[in-house]
């Protein structure tokens, strides 16, 4: 299966987000970040068959819990149940450290559910020990990815 990575906006994320990552909020159009428009947000979305299929979103933002200088953050990602088990989100993730890397980005990191944690282990990212709740959400923990030595 043929898969595609591309850059998309971030109202083409908010299906997905309301599907897979956040059923209850009401409305897919309220599927919103407070980061989706800030300078430097890149949305990427993988194409399967001419299907979206997975949508991630990347923002400069620093993490409390790492002192890296310049850092970006992987949020809102989200994979159609349909399509899991087919490396789509893996696609995403390392088109996302490439590009990245392109960029000069050090590190790239995320809020990473307790169930999404392997996935992220198998794409090379660390992970701190401290379990938080993220409102609304569940338990999550701190992942990140040395950009320089991947």
């Amino acid at each position: 299966m043929e898969q595609l990575v591309r850059n998309i906006s971030p109202e083409s994320t908010r299906p997905l987000r309301h599907q897979v990552l956040w059923p209850h909020i009401a409305r897919t159009e309220d599927c919103v970040t407070d980061t989706d428009f800030v300078e430097g947000a890149i949305h990427l979305g993988v194409y399967c068959e001419d299907r979206l299929v997975s949508v991630g979103s990347l923002f400069p933002t620093p993490s409390p819990r790492l002192s890296n200088a310049k850092q970006y953050r992987l949020r809102a990602m989200a994979t159609d149940p349909e399509f899991r088990g087919r490396h789509c989100g893996a696609a995403l993730v390392r088109s996302a450290i490439t590009l990245l890397k392109e960029k000069g980005v050090e590190v790239l990191w995320c809020d990473a559910r307790l169930h999404a944690t392997g996935f992220y282990e198998k794409l090379g990212f660390s992970m701190l020990e401290e379990v938080y709740e993220v409102p609304r959400i569940g338990p999550h923990r701190c992942m990140w990815i040395d950009l320089q030595g991947a």
